[in-house]
């Protein structure tokens, strides 16, 4: 595979040895020798940018279960969101259906400011950021029947270090998904079936439902990145 130019335009991608890499905003990707380095920024606080590898696009989706394992880390925590896992690529709030691992942090109010494992609309945290009480209460709200999201059990690894590499484990199956970091399971979620990709990327946003949306699909909520911040994944 050979290195991507760091700068594109919205939305440029192309196949490189069955894998689509794409790129947003102002983004760089780097491959070789089973690695993948993914970068986002600096970008502007109304521009979104993204980088990202998949197997998959809108009308082909490879998989209906799997096991995806690899070893990644984040260069910092940024604001926006990163992850790796199974995606069946709709933004769609009542179809959309990850299966993965997902990194999330804004500096404004928002509940979901952490690592977490994510099948369908339950979340699993493994490590949570932003120790305010407002996030506290926000994060309670997700616990409650009713909520557009669900919250779901403790933090399982309140010192993970994101910034280390860590092995990290999907394994879906039909009816549940089990997540494990270094080879300890760190959470067991229902899942549903369908079709999916691959999907590993980093990017500047985070996501929400917005109330009285006419489209119904998660928004993207874009944030300024002042620096570069990069994805490293090895065993791809």
């Amino acid at each position: 595979m050979e290195p991507v130019e760091p700068r594109c335009g919205c939305g440029e991608e192309r196949v490189v040895g069955g894998w689509r890499l794409r790129r947003d905003g102002v983004a760089r990707i780097e491959t070789g020798a089973g690695r993948v380095l993914l970068c986002v920024g600096p970008s502007e606080a109304l521009v979104y940018s993204n980088a990202e590898v998949s197997d998959g696009g809108f009308d082909e989706l490879p998989h209906s279960g799997g096991v995806l394992e690899l070893r990644a880390r984040l260069s910092r925590l940024h604001w926006g969101s990163a992850g790796w896992g199974f995606w069946n690529y709709s933004m769609l709030v009542e179809e959309s259906n990850p299966v993965w691992f997902i990194y999330l942090n804004a500096p404004g109010p928002y509940p979901l400011k952490g690592l977490f494992a994510q099948s369908g609309r339950f979340f699993r945290p493994i490590r949570l950021l932003g120790g305010g009480l407002g996030d506290r209460l926000r994060r309670l709200l997700l616990r409650l029947p009713g909520a557009p999201v669900r919250l779901v059990g403790g933090e399982a690894l309140p010192g993970l270090e994101l910034g280390e590499p860590h092995l990290y484990r999907v394994e879906w199956r039909p009816g549940r998904a089990v997540f494990s970091v270094d080879g300890r399971v760190v959470a067991e979620l229902p899942a549903s079936g369908g079709r999916a990709r691959v999907d590993i990327w980093i990017d500047n946003a985070v996501y929400a439902p917005v109330r009285g949306d006419p489209g119904r699909v998660y928004r993207h909520f874009t944030m300024e990145l002042r620096g570069e911040a990069c994805l490293e994944v090895l065993g791809v």
